[in-house]
């Protein structure tokens, strides 16, 4: 089965800058061990020495993530669309702001900010981040989390154009997340 396998940037480096690249596999499982064949040393990145998926990468099979399906057994069909989700902890320097491309040629400045998230029932096994991550081009760090089939608390801090940060959290708000701002020593 052929699926398509978006690889995030820090992982680009392994694939010859590919975004995306196809794999033939049955499961995750194999599309990772595929992936290594194919791009030595990115399984390692992914996975830890016992092959199972390290703590903060998340994996969605269209846009539905693993961990609420099969996990790593998840059955892949032809076509399906996967992607790698790192949510590297840590952060970049302060010295100076990051900058992305806008759309108008122009160049805007990102910046960070933390929120807490807590999640009502029905959003838990929804895959709400990453639909926001992809539709507002902002990057979601986990830095904590506890998610049950009952509770869900994430937080994590965001990185993106103020504008982009705005619409991502009303959009979170619209789905009945709650957003709050990080503060203080818990901030940092």
């Amino acid at each position: 089965m052929a699926v398509k396998v978006r690889i995030p940037t820090p992982l680009q480096k392994l694939t010859n800058n590919q975004s995306e690249v196809q794999c033939e596999a049955k499961d995750i499982d194999q599309m990772l061990a595929n992936l290594e064949k194919k791009h030595p040393g990115i399984k390692e990145r992914i996975c830890d020495n016992e092959g199972k998926l390290r703590r903060f990468v998340n994996i969605y099979v269209n846009e539905e993530d693993i961990r609420f399906l099969k996990g790593q057994e998840t059955a892949l069909k032809d076509g399906d669309d996967i992607s790698i989700i790192p949510a590297i902890a840590g952060g970049a320097s302060q010295d100076a702001p990051k900058v992305r491309r806008g759309s108008s040629g122009g160049r805007e400045a990102l910046i960070k900010k933390r929120v807490t998230l807590v999640f009502p029932p029905d959003q838990i096994k929804k895959p709400a981040v990453f639909t926001m991550a992809k539709k507002f081009d902002i990057m979601p760090n986990i830095r904590q989390a506890r998610v049950t089939e009952t509770i869900g608390e994430m937080m994590l801090e965001l990185e993106g154009t103020e504008e982009n940060l705005k619409k991502g959290v009303k959009y979170l708000e619209s789905i009945g997340i709650k957003v709050e701002p990080v503060t203080g020593d818990s901030a940092s």
